[in-house]
């Protein structure tokens, strides 16, 4: 609860760098977010510290949807908010965040892991066994 403001700084920058621009200032919701997210457990988020200052972050969102065959449970976690500072990366620091949302997936019970990646960042999803699923579509309302 104390990196919430860090949360809603790095998560837009990865909103940018992902090619969206800043429209609006969203600070209030995504602050509103990530603190009714945390406390009701449906959401969780790691931060990697050097000399104090957070330089990359991970997050899980936990979800159901309506039970399929491959998933009788309808349970999905949704990894988000992965997102390193440029002077940071490639030293493994997202694989070792990437590793604990796994884990804590894993300790939950989920079964399915789901993600939207950036091309920049595809590379590590695909070492850890993710696969690309072409045909997810979206409508905006």
């Amino acid at each position: 609860m104390n990196d919430i403001s860090t949360l809603v700084d790095l998560r837009k920058k990865q909103l940018i760098d992902e090619g969206y621009s800043l429209t609006s200032d969203v600070d209030k919701q995504f602050r509103d977010y990530f603190i009714a997210a945390i406390i009701e457990g449906s959401f969780v988020s790691w931060v990697m510290e050097v000399d104090g200052d957070i330089v990359a972050t991970s997050g899980v969102c936990f979800y159901s949807l309506p039970p399929t065959f491959s998933n009788p449970t309808g349970r999905i976690a949704y990894i988000t908010n992965m997102y390193t500072k440029d002077e940071y990366r490639r030293k493994g620091i997202a694989t070792e965040l990437l590793n604990m949302v796994l884990d804590e997936a894993r300790m939950r019970g989920y079964k399915s892991v789901r993600l939207h990646t950036s091309e920049q960042g595809k590379s590590i999803y695909q070492r850890t066994g993710f696969v690309d699923m072409d045909g997810n579509m979206a409508l905006r309302l």
